[in-house]
């Protein structure tokens, strides 16, 4: 399935720059997840510098938020050099920092005045603790405070060809590609004539395919829009055994990590086609709209 860049780049985003995995690990990401916040990690590369990969992620992502990890020893980059060039060359970026623990009270302080109010980032300084679990607590504060999640309550996962359903409607079996999925909702494109619901409508027993996890849910139709002149997209939500909205507690904890690995590793063959493009252009600007990735 080939989607465009631009299919990506919708809702914010933010992007934690080297973290320190000891203290944060990326099963935090998960969990954010399942919060509406999309989040990834930026690592330090040896063959693609920060700096590439960060000016990448402006190019395609308009709505971000940038958390630089200060105790990160990235070799020929000092942070507050970094940092304020950054805010020069991006004026409406949005930026917080991220360090451990001071002992020094002194050094927190004169942390938080040189970016809070020297540099003026949007975004604050968060102080981590040892303690891992304390840290997913306050790194979740930090990004409701941000509004991290945007406008969206949930977040959807562009699927890839390992995505299927099947459901039978008046004795006859429809089965297809999902479009996308989300915790709550998902969407596949099916021909106007061969389309047996109308919205509103109810199925039950739709088993589900995703990538080698199987599940059953029942789900309404709540929405359809054309596309093109022969096809058109359905939305879906799902529905739990006790007619609530939502998917059952049964397949949650499953189905979440299986979609975040799935946004990740969407995000990482977003990443590595926009660097290659931009290395063959000599750096240039990305016209989005154009440029195509291969789930």
């Amino acid at each position: 399935m080939a989607v465009t860049i631009k299919d990506f780049a919708v809702g914010r985003k933010t992007f934690f720059i080297t973290p320190d995995l000891s203290l944060f690990p990326e099963t935090f990401l998960e969990d954010f997840f399942a919060l509406g916040f999309e989040c990834y990690f930026v690592e330090n590369l040896k063959m693609i510098s920060l700096k590439e990969q960060i000016d990448a992620i402006i190019s395609v992502f308009k709505d971000v938020i940038l958390f630089f990890n200060l105790d990160a020893n990235v070799v020929g980059i000092e942070w507050v050099k970094f940092i304020s060039e950054l805010q020069k060359q991006y004026p409406d970026i949005y930026i917080g920092v991220m360090f451990v623990k001071r002992l020094d009270t002194k050094e927190k302080s004169r942390l938080e005045k040189l970016f809070n109010y020297d540099l003026g980032i949007k975004c604050g300084t968060i102080q981590l603790e040892y303690q891992k679990k304390t840290n997913f607590w306050i790194i979740q504060k930090i990004l409701f405070a941000n509004q991290a999640q945007g406008r969206r309550k949930t977040i959807r996962a562009l699927c890839t060809k390992a995505y299927t359903f099947n459901f039978d409607c008046e004795n006859k079996p429809y089965d297809g590609f999902l479009q996308d999925i989300s915790l709550s909702h998902f969407s596949f494109i099916y021909p106007k004539e061969k389309m047996p619901i109308k919205v509103f409508e109810k199925i039950d027993d739709i088993r589900f395919h995703l990538k080698g996890l199987l599940m059953r849910s029942s789900a309404v139709l709540v929405m359809q829009r054309d596309i093109g002149e022969n096809d058109v997209l359905n939305v879906f939500a799902f529905v739990n055994e006790n007619g609530q909205s939502g998917l059952s507690e049964r397949y949650r904890n499953s189905v979440l990590p299986n979609l975040y690995d799935l946004m990740s590793s969407n995000y990482k063959s977003l990443m590595s086609k926009v660097l290659q493009t931009r290395k063959e252009d000599n750096n240039q600007a990305l016209d989005v709209d154009d440029l195509e990735i291969n789930l």
